[in-house]
């Protein structure tokens, strides 16, 4: 089961109430916090106020056509029941339209449990085919595009978009690392303020010390009739390997309409 950053990295958890207590922390000599349910509820609140914030961060070497055509970093802070990530796309030493592909994106958003609720998303991508800006406020499950420069090729409807999290959010449901095996059961809607897209990988593959999550990528909404001709559908997976006792993803396939690309993880 994944959960958080925090956890992951084998450190406390910073949300919620689950923040252990050290009992020196707790001042017991006061009498009405002599109770031990007192005195938990306190630190737990004490803990939550003051917590530094935990980050991860990853560096990805993407390659394409045997080459190594770019890097992925991928950062995510949580602190105070509160996500922040940040994730970044460049190219490196390529020339004509494969060179101007990149995107930059930041999301925002809460902690509910082991789930991550986004509220704000910003985004830049240019795909070497089109250039999308775009800002995004979450209410209510739903997406909705406060600023951008370019509308979905078909429009898309709330009951569509409920539910869907943007593109730097599901990047780090997939990637991050986690402390039990992947159940290779994520099933999630991605939307970028103009279009709308899902992550399915639910088939499990076990090889030793290393779990692939594969799956699909499928486009559903706001695409060209041209768009879904050229790919309506493309494979997709993650590989994960256990070390040190967590699991960490290591690999990502999958095909663009470029043609296969595969992610390796650097760090």
């Amino acid at each position: 089961m994944a959960v958080p950053v925090s956890l992951a990295l084998n450190a406390p958890p910073f949300w919620g109430d689950y923040m252990p207590c050290r009992t020196r922390a707790c001042p017991a000599s006061i009498p009405f916090l002599r109770g031990k349910s007192c005195r938990a509820l306190l630190c737990a609140a004490v803990a939550t106020v003051f917590a530094a914030p935990v980050s991860a961060e990853q560096l990805w070497s993407v390659h394409a056509f045997g080459l190594k055509v770019g890097e992925l970093r991928v950062t995510m802070t949580e602190s105070g029941g509160a996500f922040s990530g940040v994730g970044k796309f460049q190219t490196t030493g390529l020339v004509g339209v494969v060179a101007s592909i990149h995107f930059d994106a930041a999301s925002k958003g809460r902690l509910e449990g082991q789930s991550y609720v986004p509220a704000t998303y910003d985004g830049h991508i240019n795909t070497g085919k089109r250039v999308s800006e775009t800002s995004l406020a979450f209410k209510n499950g739903i997406p909705h595009e406060i600023s951008g420069k370019q509308d979905p090729a078909v429009p898309i409807s709330d009951a569509m978009l409920k539910g869907a999290i943007d593109p730097m959010t599901l990047m780090w449901l997939t990637l991050r690392d986690q402390p039990d095996a992947p159940e290779c059961s994520q099933d999630e809607k991605q939307f970028d303020g103009t279009r709308l897209a899902r992550l399915h990988l639910t088939r499990k593959t076990t090889d030793g010390d290393k779990i692939t999550c594969s799956g699909s990528y499928d486009r559903l909404g706001g695409y060209s009739a041209e768009e879904l001709a050229e790919m309506s559908t493309s494979p997709a997976s993650v590989t994960y390997q256990l070390q040190d006792g967590i699991w960490r993803s290591v690999g990502v396939k999958l095909r663009s309409r470029h043609g296969p690309a595969t992610l390796v993880r650097r760090n």
